[in-house]
């Protein structure tokens, strides 16, 4: 029975926090709120009322669905897609996504023609570059709805939209939390989300006893007395029983209400069918029907169903809705067990039609299935080709029982869905379809592939999604299957196999690729044989074995010239930069910038150059040309629609020169933002060390701590097999392991540089060698005696890098045998000067020498705050307090810097950047968006600014800028 809607019932604080959030967007502000609780507490009913108060806001809408099997690849994608064309129309929606904007044909191929290897990993950054556009012309609601039903893809826009949503945008998510375990890769996001504290989070509990009250005098039709209650139209037993059964939640509510005064049934599962069981044979036969379909079902597809005969005689899937199908939908849809939409039909809620499709009988079902199955496949020639589609077919010829049609479509779905990037798919129909294999005679001519090349293509996908550990198991089985009489696919498989190994921490790659190696001897297939020698090159340049790396990459170099493969010899040359540079030879960059040359448009060799070209000179302190290489590499990688991976790694260079040149808070925003979106991979490694320790410089030390803590077990595996990581690990965790007063500890992280069997590799070790220096003389502060000989040995053996004279500086201050003024006078990284300032401060105030301690402390604050080493603030601010240095003339620091200074005397180089935008008249918003910094970033960068000249507002600002 039609029943009307009720008032929105005990939401009022939650929808007012709603209704604020649209304030906020409508004065170019962004904001994010989650919206949590359990099947049918009304979720969607609370968005519905906000949307009906959005005056001004345009509202995009999508939503994830299951297709029994797993998530419908970007169904929420498509859905937003649509509003945006809708709102713009296509063209403009395509100019708004960008260069990379064909990445979008695995969400809308009808909307962009679809491209093999359009790089679909970059959908979330497409979406996000769409929508930032989309919201620079209005304020915009962008609601994801079922997020427990997300793929990959769409978490992944999830957390990009709340990390980088632009000005003027309201990105609102809901999930069931009753369906979200403690394996639930959604816990993953909303963890991430919580502590970066991007969110503001809405859980809906249920009603009480008064509220079921006042929702059900609602949807009865009762009318307020004089004193604005509504009437006795419930009396309290009926009360009860309807509190009871449907326990507070609003959709059982809605559900039970029409059918009070009688027997109410008492399962929830026969509450959800109380509606379908009223409506006649014919309407109930069309319901199954549509729940077999999935979560909605187009028009023409229903309708190819309902004529479906390949049943056979008396077997028509349509069998039972009667002879006018439209009628009998209306009927349903009145009901409101259906509702129609421009596209086809849908039930009003998920949990009905789980339901009804538990109503359908094991024949039925599989009949069913098949229909769908068969529209689907005919439905493909009329619209285009997707990812979504493949899969749901491949899902209904496994429900159907039809093994041989469902390998096939599992195959061509798994296929589809790798290379659309919606990994978690292709996993499970690869999956599936080596589960089904054994049960199909002749699997392979019905697959149209042998099963070692399945097992390979799922191996891969798997690695995709960073289930490294099954992903590694399938390439083994692939190995151990693949056909004496194919060498060379095999050495690609065994290559393939040790870079699986390698980014799961396993150590076997070395193995794999001597294996590979001895199957294509010279002359066999050098292409292979070349690209298994770069492998060798770049296991062992990794390792830290340089000379290895040195003598494979030759030959690689030499395999490339052989065939004319200047992508090859590219490549290799760039290896053999690496390995000389790591040798202490800073000849190697020439022959990395040769490579580069040899490069031309092959991004293979070209994106080794950008990642190693910035890398070899961030380690000779050249930031300022690392970024430079790195920043022309992002660039390029927009151009080649590069993987996510070598586009992290690029950018992750740039952000390790900020860190170099003393950027940091524009460095901590980058690792903010892209940490959390990046999986359990090295490239989560490397950049969550560096996330960490630059936390730990900051003063975050209680954060640093907590990270290391969590990150150490990875750290640990790829350490044991890179040698930059054990590097920079043993660092990290050997200054963390300082602050907690653990000196001997942190000793035992970095003595590793005087191991027996170290190799020594200058540009990895002088670090960890000042870090040791400082251990030492805390161990040797408590009374217990170190020999530093060993380590000075290992200091002395680094004396050529160009690097040396800082950290060798650095060792000698730290055990007492060398000038902390030596260190703040010589070139590096940034926070070394105001740390050797504050060192030198503390040494003067031991020696007696108040006046000099108060200058050289206040500079150590005055330098730390400019790039905001925190720490170094806290212990120097500690130490005057300490000292009741305090208030006396100081040098002045950036808060003090006198008003009738000029902007270039007091003002770092950002900040001059800052305010010649500032004197341009932009927001902070737009100021964000012109140096890829982030909004509060900039905030602070004005406010400093104001506090710096002595000025109040920006326009006396702009004035003394013109000065």
């Amino acid at each position: 029975m039609p029943v009307p809607r009720a008032r929105l019932v005990g939401r009022a604080r939650e929808l007012s926090e709603l209704e604020a959030a649209l304030d906020d967007v409508r004065s170019r502000a962004n904001r994010t709120i989650v919206i949590a609780g359990e099947a049918g507490i009304g979720k969607t009913r609370l968005l519905d009322e906000l949307t009906s108060r959005a005056d001004g806001v345009t509202v995009l809408s999508g939503q994830c669905a299951d297709s029994g099997s797993g998530p419908v690849p970007y169904a929420a994608l498509a859905g937003l897609l649509h509003g945006i064309v809708r709102a713009i129309g296509p063209e403009a929606a395509v100019a708004a996504a960008g260069p990379a904007a064909d990445a979008l044909s695995a969400v809308a191929p009808q909307l962009v023609t679809p491209a093999r290897g359009a790089g679909t990993d970059r959908i979330p950054e497409v979406f996000a570059d769409l929508l930032t556009t989309f919201a620079a012309e209005r304020p915009v609601a962008v609601i994801m709805e079922d997020l427990h039903w997300a793929d990959d893809i769409t978490r992944a826009v999830a957390l990009r939209l709340a990390r980088t949503a632009p000005p003027g945008l309201l990105l609102l998510l809901t999930y069931r939390s009753d369906d979200v375990g403690r394996a639930h890769p959604l816990r993953v996001v909303m963890a991430e989300l919580d502590r970066a504290r991007l969110t503001t989070r809405l859980d809906l509990g249920r009603l009480g006893e008064q509220e079921v009250r006042e929702m059900a005098q609602d949807l009865l039709g009762a009318s307020p007395d004089l004193d604005g209650r509504h009437d006795a139209g419930l009396d309290r037993e009926a009360l009860a029983d309807l509190t009871d059964r449907s326990e507070g939640v609003p959709f059982y509510i809605e559900e039970l209400v029409g059918f009070l005064g009688t027997d109410l049934p008492g399962t929830l599962r026969d509450i959800l069918l109380l509606r379908y069981w009223n409506l006649s044979r014919q309407a109930q036969a069309l319901c199954r029907v549509v729940a077999a379909a999935g979560p909605r079902v187009w028009h023409d597809v229903l309708d190819d169903v309902l004529a479906d005969t390949s049943g056979g005689p008396g077997q028509r899937a349509g069998a039972g809705v009667g002879p006018e199908p439209e009628e009998t939908a209306r009927e349903a849809v009145d009901a409101q067990v259906l509702v129609a939409t421009d596209i086809g039909y849908t039930f009003r809620h998920a949990l009905v039609q789980e339901a009804v499709y538990a109503e359908l009988l094991p024949g039925e079902r599989r009949r069913l299935h098949a229909a769908h199955a068969r529209a689907l496949e005919r439905a493909l020639v009329r619209r285009s080709r997707s990812v979504a589609k493949l899969s749901r077919i491949a899902d209904h010829w496994w429900r159907a029982g039809m093994l041989d049609k469902a390998l096939a479509a599992a195959v061509v779905g798994h296929q589809a869905a790798a290379d659309g990037a919606a990994s978690s798919t292709a996993v499970t129909l690869g999956e599936r379809a080596l589960e089904l294999w054994e049960q199909v005679p002749d699997a392979e001519a019905v697959a149209g592939l042998p099963h070692h090349e399945l097992l390979r293509t799922v191996a891969e996908a798997l690695r995709g999604a960073t289930r490294t550990s099954r992903a590694l198991a399938l390439a083994h089985e692939a190995v151990a299957e693949w056909p004496a009489e194919d060498p060379v696919g095999l050495a690609r498989m065994l290559a393939e196999t040790a870079l699986v190994a390698g980014q799961g921490g396993s150590d076997e790659g070395p193995e794999l690729i001597d294996r590979a190696l001895a199957l294509v001897e010279p002359g066999r297939d050098d292409a292979v044989r070349g690209q298994v020698l770069v492998l060798r090159a770049r296991h062992a340049m990794l390792d830290g074995r340089s000379e290895e790396a040195i003598a494979a990459a030759t030959a690689a170099y030499d395999a490339g010239t052989a065939i004319g493969s200047d992508e090859l010899a590219s490549v290799a040359l760039n290896l053999r930069g690496v390995g000389r540079i790591q040798l202490g030879d800073p000849d190697g960059l020439a022959e990395i910038e040769h490579g580069r040359e040899l490069a031309g448009d092959s991004w293979q060799g070209l994106s080794r150059y950008y990642i190693n070209g910035s890398d070899a000179r961030i380690t000779l302190g050249d930031w300022a040309g690392a970024a430079k290489i790195a920043q022309e590499g992002v660039a390029a990688a927009h151009r080649y629609g590069a993987s996510e991976g070598s586009r992290f790694m690029i950018e992750g260079n740039i952000i390790e020169a900020w860190i170099g040149q003393g950027a940091w808070a524009e460095a901590a925003d980058w690792y903010e933002r892209t940490v959390p979106l990046i999986h359990d991979s090295v490239y989560a490694v490397y950049l969550s060390e560096r996330r960490t320790w630059l936390a730990m410089w900051r003063g975050h030390v209680e954060q640093a701590q907590a990270e290391a803590r969590r990150r150490a077990v990875g750290w640990e595996r790829f350490g044991r097999l890179e040698a930059q990581i054990r590097s920079r690990t043993a660092v990290t965790l050997a200054e963390l392991a300082l602050l907690r007063d653990e000196p001997a500890v942190a000793l035992e992280h970095v003595s590793t540089v005087i191991a027996p069997g170290h190799v020594l590799i200058p540009l990895y070790d002088l670090p960890p060698l000042a870090v040791a220096a400082r251990a030492i003389s805390r161990v040797r502060a408590a009374g217990q005696h170190v020999d530093d000989a060993p380590y000075r040995t290992v200091l002395a053996r680094c004396s050529h890098w160009p690097t040396f004279p800082v950290w060798s500086a650095v060792f000698e201050a730290e055990l007492g045998t060398g000038p902390w003024t030596t260190v703040a006078d010589l070139p590096g990284p940034a926070h070394l000067r105001p740390y050797a300032l504050y060192r030198e401060g503390s040494r003067l105030l031991e020696a007696g020498d108040r006046g000099a301690a108060r200058s050289a402390l206040g500079s150590a604050v005055a330098e730390a705050e400019q790039i905001g080493a925190g720490l170094v603030v806290q212990h120097a601010k500690g130490l005057i307090d300490r000292a009741g240095l305090a208030g006396r003339a100081e040098p002045a620091g950036p808060g003090d810097a006198p008003a009738s200074g000029s902007a270039q005397d007091v003002l770092t180089a950002r900040e001059q950047q800052v305010l010649a935008l500032v004197a341009e008249g932009l927001t902070n918003g737009q100021i964000a968006d012109r140096l890829f910094i982030s909004a509060k970033t900039a905030s602070v960068h004005v406010s400093a600014i104001l506090r710096k000249l002595g000025v109040s507002t920006r326009t006396e600002a702009a004035l003394r800028a013109a000065r």
